[in-house]
């Protein structure tokens, strides 16, 4: 065998050593024999992604090829995504771990000025801790929009955030950045009240209104109505389930900030309760014209004309009766429009709401 064989075994012999760590290093390659495979194809979707400038999506492929097989290649490309993310931190332990003997030698160079390029940039900028509540606002700093999972190290100096989002007031927040050192900023933003108005056709008396899974309580005169008093709300997105019986109306119901909402539960039957809403308001409207008869007759008994010629004595002349009808009649009408009222408001017995 010649020296150039002996050395050509020898590498290969180092390069099959190498292979085994690896493979001790990633258990889940050893357990799936195309691991690596799969790991080199999402890692080539990845680096076209961040080459193409979407750094989420790259990250999301990168850190799924390194699941599969942690090769140091694939380390110092999440390390290069996390970089241009301005995630220095993230980015300067991601280079440091891809600084490996395996790393294939054309990489060696672009990793040790990668390093070198994080760390001047560590030492020149400051590191902003974001906190925005919810995280679903849209953050702008100094005017330019931002990702939350992006905003990492910025110039020194002062910085301006705002955060807006749906159903939330908007805040506005000032920042000074040190050099090479980190600086908190949180962001809690406000909710907007808005106004929710639920109606239900048939009436509330023997339904169940639930607002995001809470039942809303309803006092025995707002049940005669078909609608629920104006809520206030949160601004945004809300659900509303409506019960009568068996049969169920749910919704989904974005409210304003500003002006009223109103969303109408519309696949339920209307109430069985017409009877008893019959009875009670003509019992209510009975009440109320035999109030208004007895008031006739007091009131023509108590502003009779005093000059009348028909009467010498006005006051004591006149006939006692209507004195005595008119109070009768007011009376049973407000015992009536009292009794019927309170009919109206009376529970229903369930067989009659049909639970």
């Amino acid at each position: 065998m010649t020296v150039a064989q002996s050395l050509k075994q020898l590498a290969k012999l180092t390069l099959h050593a190498a292979l085994a760590l690896s493979l001790v290093a990633a258990p889940a390659f050893a357990a799936d024999p195309n691991a690596e495979a799969r790991a080199n194809s999402i890692y080539k979707d990845a680096k076209e992604r961040f080459e193409a400038g979407d750094l989420a999506k790259a990250l999301s492929l990168v850190k799924q090829a390194e699941g599969l097989f942690a090769h140091p290649a694939i380390v110092f490309l999440r390390g290069r995504v996390l970089h241009k993310m301005a995630r220095l931190r993230e980015a300067d332990e991601a280079l440091r771990l891809a600084d490996s003997a395996t790393l294939p030698k054309p990489l060696q160079k672009p990793l040790a000025d990668e390093r070198v390029a994080v760390a001047e940039e560590m030492r020149a900028k400051g590191e902003l801790l974001l906190t925005v509540d919810p995280d679903t606002a849209r953050v702008t700093i100094d005017g330019e929009d931002v990702r939350l999972d992006s905003v990492g190290w910025l110039a020194p100096g002062k910085h301006r955030i705002e955060a807006a989002a749906p159903g939330f007031q908007p805040m506005v927040r000032d920042v000074q950045i040190p050099t090479g050192e980190s600086a908190t900023a949180t962001l809690r933003l406000v909710p907007v009240a808005g106004s929710l108005v639920i109606v239900v056709p048939g009436g509330l008396r023997d339904a169940e209104v639930r607002l995001d899974g809470l039942l809303v309580e309803l006092k025995a005169g707002e049940k005669l109505g078909d609608r629920t008093p104006p809520m206030h709300v949160q601004a945004g997105p809300h659900r509303v389930v409506c019960n009568r019986g068996s049969e169920e109306s749910a919704h989904d119901v974005e409210v304003s900030a500003s002006g009223a909402t109103e969303v109408t539960c519309t696949d339920i039957a209307p109430s069985t309760g017409t009877a008893r809403k019959v009875v009670g308001w003509t019992g209510v409207a009975a009440g109320a014209g035999l109030v208004g008869v007895g008031a006739y007759g007091l009131l023509s008994y108590f502003l009779v004309d005093a000059k009348d010629p028909r009467y010498s004595d006005p006051r004591y002349e006149v006939s006692h009766n209507k004195v005595i009808f008119g109070s009768t009649y007011v009376a049973l009408g407000v015992a009536v429009g009292v009794c019927s009222w309170l009919f109206l408001l009376r529970d229903p017995k369930p067989a009659e709401s049909e639970r």
